[in-house]
């Protein structure tokens, strides 16, 4: 167990949160340190290639494509440079770096928070608080979702190229192969649902009364201290940039 999974689910939640809080307010240096300071954590529970795979994969596309678009859809003067129908503008370039820079701090945020804490603790460590059992469920089927989309559309991708359905061409060839096998992905996901349900009415997930789990999330004297200094540092910081537009 690395260093970061010993600290409890909830404590990095909240740091998290209130870090991106903090960056939603602040440019580009907060960015900067913020995505330093999270690549450090990632690697310190050894899943820096994951976050470096999924950041490089699907954040910066995006960020460029935010970018792009807010540098030539916001008109104003004065002008920084135009070519035939496209124009960028001095308010175009602050909007298009104020918004990505937004983006990049979410997404970041979120990133740090995917490859450092278990949605499975952290939704029992909920449940120790008081949540309902049912809503740590739904969160947590929220959370998994994704994967196992995934893995059941390699499943059916596998199967349809064992009946000969060419899949690893071109564009075109990949997407006259996307239609046979959404329906079978739409139609497992929707019976491993029901079969999900059955499954667990039959374990007395609906029955009301006191619970019993093997698992047990510790939240220490040292979380409790890193949550409220969290809290208190976000709350200054909001209090000295309300200070500085102000004065």
């Amino acid at each position: 167990m690395t260093v970061i999974e010993r600290i409890n689910p909830l404590t990095k939640v909240i740091v998290v949160v209130c870090a991106i809080v903090a960056g939603l307010l602040s440019g580009l240096w907060y960015l900067a340190a913020f995505t330093a300071l999270g690549v450090v954590v990632v690697a310190l529970n050894r899943r820096l290639a994951s976050f470096v795979k999924l950041f490089l994969v699907a954040m910066v596309p995006m960020a460029l494509i935010i970018f792009v678009l807010n540098l030539i859809a916001v008109v104003g003067t004065p002008v920084l440079w135009h070519w035939a129908f496209v124009t960028v503008t001095e308010p175009g370039l602050q909007a298009a770096i104020h918004f990505t820079n937004r983006f990049l701090v979410i997404g970041v945020g979120v990133m740090v928070m995917i490859h450092t804490t278990s949605i499975r603790l952290f939704s029992r460590d909920l449940e120790q608080r008081g949540l309902s059992p049912k809503a740590t469920y739904v969160m947590q089927s929220t959370g998994l979702i994704l994967p196992q989309l995934v893995g059941r559309g390699s499943v059916i991708l596998d199967a349809q190229r064992a009946r000969g359905i060419e899949t690893d061409s071109n564009v075109l060839v990949r997407a006259k192969a996307l239609l046979p096998s959404a329906a079978p992905l739409i139609l497992s996901t929707l019976t491993g649902m029901a079969e999900r349900a059955v499954s667990l009415e039959a374990r007395g997930m609906t029955i009301d009364g006191a619970r019993t789990s093997l698992l047990f999330v510790p939240d220490t004297a040292l979380d409790k201290v890193i949550r409220w200094l969290a809290l208190i540092a976000l709350l200054a910081y909001i209090a000295w940039k309300v200070w500085q537009w102000t004065s």
